[in-house]
This record gives C-alpha cells, sequence and structure tokens, in this order.
C-alpha cells in the first residue's frame, strides 16, 4: 500500500470519525457529499445508485453493480459512471477499526469542463463503450485533496460553501491524470457512446413501466439495435430489458416499505400485469416476498 496514504490516514480518520458518532451514513455540507461509517461486516440493500466516486479510508468492502463485483480496500477508489443497481457488503469492520469511506456524487458538468479544458480528447475514450466500474490506488495528489475536504467538513459553512466547489474540481483534476481518465472521459463527451447509453438509461428511467422493445430503446440515441443492446450490456453489464426490470423492483420495494398500498395495486403500478410474475421475480432478486417488505 502507497506509504503517502498511510502517513495521512490518521489525520483522515482524526477528522472524518468526530463526524460520525454512530455506524451508519452522514450527509454533509458539502453538495453530494456524503461519509460513511460501518462499526461492523454488514450487507446493503439493493438500491438504484447514482454515479460516484467511494474513497475508501479504513477497510475493505464487496461492491456489486448490475453483474460485475469487485472488492476493495482502503487507500483505494471505486468509480462507477452509469446509474446502476448496487448492493455492498462491508467485509471488514470493527469498532476499533471501522470501516470509513467519503462517497462523492459526479457533477458531469465539472468533468466535462475540465476534460474539454485539457489536452486533446483521445478519440478512442469516445468510440469504445467500456464498463462503469473501475477502481484505482489513491495517488499522493488525491490524498492531500480529500483530506483537505476531510478537515473542511470541521469548518464554517461559509467555509464550506466557498472552499468545497474549488477542492472538489481538485480531485476531478487528480483523477484525470489516472488509470481511470479513458472511463471518465467517455462517460462525460456528450457524442461518446457510453453517453449515449446514459441517455438511453435516462430513458429507461422516465419510461419504466412501458413495454419498450430494443428498437425502441436504439432509436431513443440513434443507435442501430444490435449496437445499442452490445455497448448497453458492456457498460452496465444487464440487459435493457434486465435493467428495465431491476428499476420497476426498485420502485416497487420503495412503495411497499413507504406506501400503504397492497402488493397487487404495487405490481400494477411498476408495469407489472401478472401478480405472480411479478412475486415470482421479486422474490427472486430481494430473496423475500413482496409480503415480507410491507411494514
Amino acid at each position: 500500500m502507497d506509504n503517502y496514504f498511510e502517513e495521512n490516514k490518521k489525520l483522515l480518520i482524526d477528522a472524518l470519525l468526530p463526524l460520525m458518532p454512530e455506524s451508519k451514513s452522514y450527509d454533509t455540507l458539502v453538495d453530494g457529499l456524503l461519509i460513511v461509517k460501518r462499526d461492523q461486516p454488514i450487507e446493503s440493500e439493493v438500491c438504484l445508485q447514482q454515479p460516484i466516486f467511494i474513497f475508501s479510508v479504513q477497510g475493505e468492502k464487496r461492491y456489486a453493480a448490475g453483474r460485475k463485483v469487485i472488492d476493495y480496500r482502503q487507500g483505494q477508489i471505486v468509480f462507477q459512471g452509469a446509474p446502476m443497481p448496487c448492493s455492498s457488503y462491508v467485509l471488514k469492520a470493527s469498532e476499533s477499526e471501522p470501516y470509513i469511506a467519503m462517497v462523492l456524487a459526479i457533477n458531469m458538468q465539472i468533468l466535462t469542463e475540465l476534460i474539454y479544458s485539457s489536452e486533446e480528447i483521445d478519440s478512442s475514450c469516445i468510440n469504445q463503450s467500456c464498463s462503469s466500474l473501475g477502481v484505482i490506488d489513491v495517488t499522493d495528489d488525491l490524498v492531500d485533496s480529500f483530506l483537505r475536504l476531510a478537515k473542511l467538513l470541521n469548518k464554517s459553512s461559509d467555509d464550506i460553501k466557498i472552499i468545497a466547489p474549488l477542492i472538489i474540481k481538485e480531485i476531478y483534476y487528480y483523477l484525470l491524470k489516472t488509470p481511470l481518465r479513458e472511463k471518465l472521459i467517455s462517460f462525460a463527451i456528450a457524442y461518446s457512446q457510453n453517453n449515449k447509453i446514459l441517455k438511453a438509461v435516462t430513458y429507461l428511467k422516465e419510461n419504466y413501466i412501458k413495454k419498450l422493445s430494443i428498437n425502441d430503446l436504439a432509436d431513443a440515441v440513434n443507435m442501430s439495435p444490435a449496437t445499442f443492446h452490445r455497448h448497453f450490456k458492456m457498460v452496465t453489464t444487464l440487459s435493457p430489458i434486465q435493467y428495465q426490470k431491476s428499476l420497476r423492483l426498485l420502485e416497487a420495494a420503495r412503495i411497499l416499505q413507504y406506501e400503504n398500498t397492497s402488493v397487487s395495486e404495487t405490481a400494477y403500478r411498476v408495469g407489472y400485469e401478472s401478480l405472480s410474475q411479478f412475486t415470482r421475480e421479486y422474490k427472486r432478486y430481494f430473496k423475500t416476498t413482496p409480503k415480507n417488505k410491507q411494514p
């Protein structure tokens, strides 16, 4: 493991730990930043996770996005470029050495502006699709940036409001100097293949209850059906139909937990015509029945 990270790990923990008295996730005054503490191995529920960077400060975790699973440890940064059905499992954590992470939502506008202000863009990043998941060891420059962001959380709201955007822009800049560069470009540039898939994902999120064919989705992003299907699966690890099913089931789980709605009505609301099919697919996806999800 990088010595520079090890030298600064305690400073990171000292800045973050007082802000997290309990084992849970905390919103911060920095737009898009969560800080996370877990004091024992624990599995999360499946959720639709928006594009993020995860900087693991301490502990180890398993992260599943679509059909891809990665293990990462302290001193590493995980990148997820597309909205994905995700779950995670904290592999290494205890009360004396909790899992600690900084989770930063990706601002594509900032990322795109930085890319266009840098050197010429490699066309290979644009014309080829790539997986939405990547992991790197944190660089010395990124350690410094995240440490200053962690320390900033202990400052006044005025300090945070003015300084945080500058540090986040710096984090993006240094990330573009890492092996994640090609992935970042492929998701940020509007005419890239990956960005077209992001547009298709947005279309699916807005129309998930409808009956959609591959032709419908391919037409929405001006791609041939065969090319679209291949690129969609490369980016998300799921077929478009599997992705749509995940959206339906995740929304069903939310409705069942938070709204006073029957299982049959919930199935209809998320686009299912068959209650038995809904129940069967829900149980396969969540390892429990829809009735068990109701409060």
